[in-house]
């Protein structure tokens, strides 16, 4: 029967290695558990922990929890609970539960350093940058995406109290006449939803003084 005695045992938990990452100053437990094979001729099955490849001392910031209960079918299953109380960085390392010294599975316990709160802190600053760069280039920018949102999607509401958008100026000639009424100002106003101020055309006699100063002309794209 010595065979049966030496099957291999069956680990419940873990199920396989783990990686955890406690914080500095938790407890964390670490429970091991598994299943052996249970006779009157076989041995009290031994759960042994150790640390970094050395059996675990008796310190007080580690605290042992050990069980045994009987299964069906000549099983038994056995738990060990370990405690840790992480008070510095050496309480940190590979702890690794053995049964019978044949079977084991480990835990790696890995410092949980600052580093989620430094990309949390820069990801903050790199937005709070993406905010100023875009305010900043929309008040250096803004007649241009204004221009652009007009030419792009039709008129847009500009509450500046300005009754137009561009004087026009030319000279009393058939030429500057055919040109601005024939091509400018198609193009301008009913293309492009400027609002312009002609002479010919909105320039009431006598009244040149009482109009409001014209804006200075915008670019025209």
């Amino acid at each position: 029967m010595a065979g049966v005695c030496d099957r291999t045992p069956n680990f419940l938990s873990p199920s396989e290695d783990q990686d955890l990452r406690p914080a500095l100053g938790s407890a964390v437990a670490l429970n091991c558990t598994a299943w052996v094979v249970s006779r009157p001729q076989c041995s009290q099955p031994s759960v042994q922990w150790l640390k970094d490849g050395l059996p675990l001392g008796n310190e007080s910031r580690f605290s042992l929890h050990q069980d045994f209960w009987d299964s069906v079918n000549f099983s038994e299953v056995v738990s060990s609970v370990l405690v840790l109380n992480l008070t510095n960085a050496e309480d940190y390392g590979r702890f690794t539960c053995s049964v019978w010294n044949v079977s084991s599975h480990s835990f790696t316990l890995w410092k949980a350093g600052p580093a989620g709160h430094v990309v949390a802190v820069l990801a903050s600053l790199l937005v709070l940058l993406v905010l100023l760069l875009v305010a900043l280039l929309y008040v250096k920018c803004r007649l241009n995406v204004l221009l652009w949102y007009q030419d792009t999607y039709g008129e847009v509401e500009m509450n500046d109290g300005k009754l137009y958008d561009a004087y026009v100026s030319y000279s009393d000639c058939p030429e500057d006449r055919k040109f601005v009424n024939f091509i400018l100002k198609p193009q301008l106003e009913r293309r492009r939803g400027y609002k312009l101020f002609l002479e010919d055309r909105d320039l009431l006699p006598r009244a040149g003084t009482a109009l409001a100063q014209p804006p200075g002309p915008h670019p025209i794209p």
